[in-house]
């Protein structure tokens, strides 16, 4: 019996490569998907709420890092923008906002848990103009 490489051509070989390559990385995605669908319990109550409401137009941090955390969502109810961004982007400004993210008046921002398995950094926010602006933000873990 031969083996079948030798009855195959460059480009055959080629092919069958890169078709091989393709479906391990497509069962690679496919396995992260599967693992993040149910993220590790913890003991800590899930979600927590954290309600904010005197958000203002410099910098603060609204919310600290947690090792346990899985996904996060942040809700603006209030009427004016609202920045959020990773406390660890230290190149963030009121006037440089590469990094951050606008949350209209109204709009949510979701990371979720079953994508974001590990968004364990803080997070900082500022609004755009006017003071005592609310921000809710709900963690799960």
């Amino acid at each position: 019996m031969t083996d079948i490489t030798q009855s195959m051509t460059g480009t055959d070989v080629t092919a069958v490569n890169s078709t091989l390559q393709n479906i391990a990385r497509n069962l690679g995605i496919a396995a992260t998907v599967l693992a993040n669908i149910a993220p590790v319990q913890t003991t800590t109550s899930s979600p927590a709420a954290t309600a904010i409401n005197n958000l203002a137009t410099t910098i603060a941090t609204v919310i600290g890092t947690s090792f346990v955390r899985h996904g996060i969502i942040f809700h603006n109810p209030g009427t004016n923008n609202v920045y959020v961004f990773p406390t660890l982007a230290t190149t963030v400004t009121t006037s440089l906002v590469g990094g951050a993210f606008i949350i209209y008046p109204g709009g949510t921002l979701e990371f979720p848990s079953t994508v974001y398995t590990n968004i364990n950094c803080g997070w900082s926010a500022w609004v755009a103009t006017g003071s005592s602006q609310p921000l809710t933000i709900i963690e799960f873990f």
